[in-house]
């Protein structure tokens, strides 16, 4: 009897277990996704000292409780650990680059509650089973909603209330970006499969960001993105679906994107369209001589942030698609 056992595997993931392992015709079961214990919210990060605080405030007010923050390098691992350790804050740190004892260590104080908060990189997972961490803090925004599902989960496994908060900014899409184009496990494989693997982590990565940008429940995305589809979409355990938004008609904004887009030829990626949009002075926009197309600064006067917000909106509601290329270019969709 052969047995597979993945953590969060959305169905592309489980056609290539049973390919990979050979499987005829296997039973599958699948004990659903939904952790309705855990409130999720998504923050800007604004970087630098604001977000250290940010992080330092939600660790001290919940001082007699257990925690992990998640960081995308050990870079960050070492400075928040030291962050924590500096006010008094009972923390250890786990990453690639410390010996096997530190990590053991590490881990072993954190699983006998010698400490309360362990800073790590997502090479601290494999077999954690600590019931009682109340909280899992992201300091950068994973590759996938795979892996962020999966670190995310190690909260509240006692089945209590457990806060899941994910701190984003738009260097972790650049920072995840180079992981991808220079993953030493990408370089062991053909130049075909190579590609293949790059593409599917691009498409992951688009679909983490998105996470992060929508007003939709936020546990009704990453169940979507799972296959799995609830009858309701209020959860009332995450922070969007306890926020009252503003419903904006951006109309005239969608179609002069969209418009674009098409007038370029599908020839061009964000930036470039956006840059073009707002009138922007850059040296790749005089370089392909957009500033003598006719759209050149056709809303100059709307701000970056918000011409960004209608550019994810439609790639999120596949009215524009990104190619998976390394510098992604912009296209219409049949839709």
């Amino acid at each position: 009897v052969v047995s597979a056992f993945p953590a969060t595997a959305p169905e592309r993931v489980k056609q290539d277990i049973t390919g990979s392992l050979h499987l005829q015709n296997p039973v599958t079961v699948v004990t659903g996704f939904d952790r309705p214990n855990l409130f999720f919210r998504v923050v800007k990060r604004k970087g630098g000292k604001e977000t250290d605080n940010s992080i330092l405030n939600y660790v001290k007010r919940h001082e007699d409780e257990s925690g992990i923050i998640y960081c995308a390098t050990k870079k960050n691992v070492d400075s928040v650990c030291e962050l924590l350790l500096q006010h008094g804050i009972l923390a250890g740190r786990y990453h690639a680059g410390l010996s096997l004892e530190e990590r053991k260590e590490s881990q072993d104080d954190f699983t006998y509650d010698r400490i309360r908060v362990m800073v790590a990189t997502n090479a601290f997972g494999m077999g954690i089973d600590k019931s009682n961490v109340r909280y899992v803090l992201h300091y950068n925004m994973p590759q996938s909603l795979e892996y962020y599902y999966q670190e995310a989960g190690r909260a509240g496994r006692d089945g209590e209330p457990a806060e899941c908060i994910l701190y984003y900014s738009g260097q972790d899409v650049i920072t995840n970006q180079f992981f991808i184009e220079n993953s030493q496990e990408n370089q062991e494989l053909d130049p075909y499969t190579a590609q293949i693997v790059k593409e599917r982590d691009r498409d992951r990565l688009r679909k983490m960001t998105y996470y992060c940008y929508t007003n939709e429940c936020l546990r009704e995305y990453i169940l979507k993105y799972f296959g799995e589809y609830g009858s309701s979409c209020y959860c009332g355990n995450c922070q969007n679906c306890l926020t009252q938004f503003e419903e904006v008609d951006v109309t005239e904004y969608a179609i002069g994107l969209i418009g674009f887009v098409a007038a370029c030829r599908q020839r061009y990626g964000v930036n470039v369209v956006l840059d073009t949009l707002r009138g922007a002075k850059t040296a790749k926009i005089r370089q392909y001589r957009m500033d003598e197309v006719p759209q050149y600064g056709q809303f100059a006067k709307v701000p970056a942030y918000r011409m960004r917000q209608v550019l994810n909106y439609l790639l999120m509601h596949d009215y524009l698609s990104v190619t998976d290329d390394t510098y992604a270019i912009l296209q219409l969709t049949k839709k």
